[in-house]
């Protein structure tokens, strides 16, 4: 039963081509997961960045809501009611304390970090308003505190919207 070597290459060359090795199978599991895991990345990054963007969204129609309440009542504007720090709420009993207590109560229920301590030792959801002496010109500043990311661990601060506008 010898085999010429025509028939011996001819059986050989069968073999080694019959299908993938176990290597080139392990190589491709890992090519595949790789990718998956930076699909996995890239869809974490978008939600977080939309999260964002829908928080800043909501901080400006606060700030133009209050803007909005301050030029409904010109009379407490120009009175100086509508100045306040973080988290006030102006004269009780009035208009401007009535739309400042609404406001901020906006802000606690549509903002992150309502109630809790920014790093700066600062509450967490507030607004606060500046009018530039002898003018019409305001400041609304709005702040919240951001949560902590669970997945990455960091905590990611505190953020801030400022608007300045002639009422």
């Amino acid at each position: 039963m010898l085999m010429n070597r025509k028939q011996l290459s001819s059986t050989l060359g069968e073999r080694t081509s019959r299908g993938m090795t176990l290597v080139e199978i392990l190589v491709t599991v890992v090519l595949i997961s790789v990718g998956l895991l930076g699909i996995a990345a890239l869809q974490l990054t978008t939600l977080r960045s939309n999260q964002e963007a829908l928080i800043r969204s909501q901080a400006s129609e606060l700030a133009n809501n209050i803007l909005d309440r301050m030029r409904a009542n010109q009379a407490g504007f120009l009175a100086d009611q509508y100045n306040v720090d973080f988290d006030g709420t102006g004269p009780a009993g009035t208009a401007a304390g009535n739309d400042l207590a609404a406001w901020q109560a906006e802000i606690d229920r549509l903002l992150p970090g309502a109630g809790a301590a920014l790093p700066d030792g600062a509450g967490g959801a507030a607004g606060r308003i500046q009018r530039t002496p002898g003018t019409n010109i305001v400041t609304i500043t709005i702040r919240w505190s951001e949560r902590e990311d669970r997945v990455l661990g960091d905590a990611s601060g505190s953020g801030s919207f400022e608007t300045r506008s002639e009422v």
